[in-house]
């Protein structure tokens, strides 16, 4: 290796090393400084505090005409849910988990939609324009609970909230819009939008591409958009100064729409599908109870509607909009149970940097794999040693693969000193050398790729882990050895003077990964090999944070590995033989027959021929130009 590409690769690694050490540093200090999470309030219940900056502004609620009902609370529950209604808008506030807590070592419960200022459920004219009235409770009861309000248009609007019944998902409610006309003549409903709620970074270290809006259109038309979605509109001047973004989408036949973060969503689908429009917005939340971070992030909420259909209400008639409103885990088998391709919000095709190579088989081996961790965990009491088996699994699975793989590794490190020699004759000619190389691949019977089918074949394995684990609740604060949080970096303790965390199994993984490298039959020249033993370092810096179950199983894969290669290198060494009918001859092929004869003739006691006709003739050849010039002649 040359002095310029060690400079490359030492800078390279400076900025690996570097950005893993911020990020590590930036992760200790949040965990070190981590407040309890202090309880959001809306401006209807402390009217005197001042404004959150990292929340949406909203005009204040119109005064309520004398005998208007006042401001009134509402709970329901089940054994998973606990939803807090408010009748100022008719709609769910928050939706707490009941089987999910925020942090492990705190009592507190996830929250669904606590950073926004309106309930789920909520009316809404349009973008931004949301009813802000407060609606009459016409009827309560252990299950169910009713607001009832009448426009200035005159349409009169019963909303009902319906815990599940026992048949259906513990975590999936409904809400029975009913629009009256008690008058004579007939009533447009206008364009109405019904709030599916807002979904927020659970963590300082969530990215922006979890947390997003979608929805699912025609012909399973699906879409889903990140808050990164808005992020250059503003900037060219769209949206005015004080202004939030917002896009709205059309859709001919709309199924179903919600909001997601990295664990958690919301979903709201009408009972038969119809022609509507969404909109979807974001607007900044501080995460974490730090300010100063979240800005510095630029952390945001996403937040979405669905317009109920356009009817025409005639004297003395109504119209019923029916919508089922999931508020719970992204769990994949529970999402799925629910019908209408609705485990699409998990979102597996939505993979970063190779997901347009591979993502149309990370979304199957994700489904698989996450079903797979479920089952196993219900065998093996615990995830962790349900990530080890299908890990193992999945290496006996594609053990042929690597048997082979290891075989053309060994026969193409053979080659290696007829592969210097070509270089040597050809240093100046890179297309000749090329050209002869693979004659010499050819000849043998060797594929250059074949070491590297078991790469390409657990890639997309490890992306569709690695994807998985994005949202796999199943995973969150659950332990394994020394592992707190399967879903989140395995922090021992934190470095001294250095502020950096030590999490073990990346390292684990890193070492593993070095001695896999280090036992495997070494190919190429030493530039080659040199990338590739750096390449532990590079995964380890890229994976310091990430979730511990990614670097589990990925420890567990080359420990498997290293086994593997440990037994192939006791098996026999593959011959190198030549492929029979490989074709024309290479140089290296024409090199080892001219010294095989030469020694040949060497032995027999004859002279070598010399001059320009005297090349000794190659087994297989008839003669040369020289010689069928001379028989012409004569």
């Amino acid at each position: 290796m040359d002095r310029t590409s060690w400079i490359g690769v030492l800078v390279c690694l400076t900025l690996l090393f570097g950005w893993g050490w911020w990020n590590a540093k930036e992760a200790a200090r949040i965990a070190a400084e981590r407040p309890a999470r202090p309880v959001a309030t809306t401006p209807a219940q402390n009217p005197a505090a001042p404004a959150d900056p990292a929340k949406p502004a909203v005009a204040a609620a119109p005064a309520q005409s004398p005998g208007a009902p006042a401001l009134e609370k509402a709970t329901l529950e089940n054994e998973f849910i606990l939803l807090n209604l408010t009748n100022q808008g008719a709609g769910i506030q928050t939706a707490e988990m009941k089987k999910h807590r925020r942090h492990l070592d705190e009592p507190a419960l996830i929250a669904i939609n606590e950073n926004a200022i309106h309930g789920v459920g909520t009316l809404s004219s349009a973008p931004k324009e949301f009813d802000t009235s407060n609606w009459k409770v016409a009827a309560k009861t252990a299950d169910s609970i009713s607001y009832e309000t009448t426009t200035p248009e005159g349409v009169t609007f019963r909303k009902t909230f319906s815990l599940p019944g026992e048949e259906s998902d513990p975590y999936e409610i409904t809400i029975d819009l009913v629009a009256s006309n008690p008058g004579k003549t007939p009533l447009d409903t206008g364009t109405r939008f019904l709030y599916a709620g807002s979904a927020a970074p659970l963590h300082l270290n969530e990215w922006s591409m979890q947390i997003g809006s979608y929805w699912m259109g025609k012909d399973g038309d699906f879409e889903y958009k990140t808050v990164d979605h808005f992020g250059g509109k503003k900037a060219l001047g769209i949206f005015g100064k004080d202004e939030l973004p917002f896009d709205r989408f059309q859709l001919k036949e709309l199924h179903w729409a919600g909001v997601n973060d990295q664990f958690f969503t919301t979903i709201v689908k009408p009972e038969t599908p119809y022609e509507g429009e969404v909109w979807t917005s974001r607007f900044p939340v501080t995460v974490e109870g730090d300010e100063a971070a979240s800005r510095k992030k630029r952390m945001f909420a996403a937040e979405t509607a669905v317009s109920l259909p356009k009817v025409v209400l005639q004297p003395g008639t109504s119209e019923t909009f029916s919508y089922r409103v999931y508020l719970g885990p992204k769990e994949f088998a529970r999402l799925k149970g629910l019908g209408d391709r609705r485990q699409r919000a998990m979102h597996y095709d939505e993979v970063p940097i190779f997901g347009w190579l591979f993502g149309w088989a990370i979304k199957p081996i994700a489904s698989a794999l996450i079903w797979g961790l479920v089952a196993l965990k219900g065998w093996v009491g615990g995830f962790g040693l349900a990530i080890i088996l299908i890990t193992i699994l999945i290496r006996l699975l594609i053990w042929p693969v690597y048997a082979k793989s290891a075989r053309s590794m060994k026969r193409m490190s053979k080659l290696t000193p007829l592969m210097k020699d070509i270089k040597e004759k050809y240093g100046d000619n890179p297309q000749k050398m090329n050209e002869e190389t693979m004659k010499l691949y050819k000849t043998y019977g060797i594929n250059p790729l074949g070491g590297c089918l078991p790469m390409f074949i657990q890639l997309p394995v490890f992306l569709a882990f690695y994807r998985m684990l994005w949202s796999a609740v199943e995973l969150r604060h659950e332990s394994f050895l020394w592992v707190t949080d399967l879903a989140m970096p395995d922090t021992m303790f934190v470095i001294p003077g250095l502020d950096i965390p030590f999490n073990l199994l990346p390292i684990l993984m890193g070492i593993t990964s070095f001695i896999q490298i280090a036992i495997t039959p070494k190919t190429g020249d030493k530039t080659q090999q040199m990338i590739f033993m750096m390449m532990p370092l590079i995964f380890v810096v890229i994976c310091y944070n990430f979730a511990a179950a990614l670097a589990l199983y990925w420890t567990t894969s080359n420990a498997f590995s290293i086994l593997q290669t440990w037994l192939m290198n006791k098996m026999p060494e593959p011959e190198l033989v030549k492929k029979v009918g490989s074709g024309k001859k290479g140089f290296m092929q024409r090199m080892q027959d001219q010294a095989a004869a030469a020694q040949a003739a060497k032995k027999s006691g004859g002279a070598l021929p010399t001059g320009p006709g005297s090349r000794t003739k190659m087994p297989g050849e008839k003669g040369d130009r020289h010689t069928k010039g001379k028989k012409k002649r004569n």
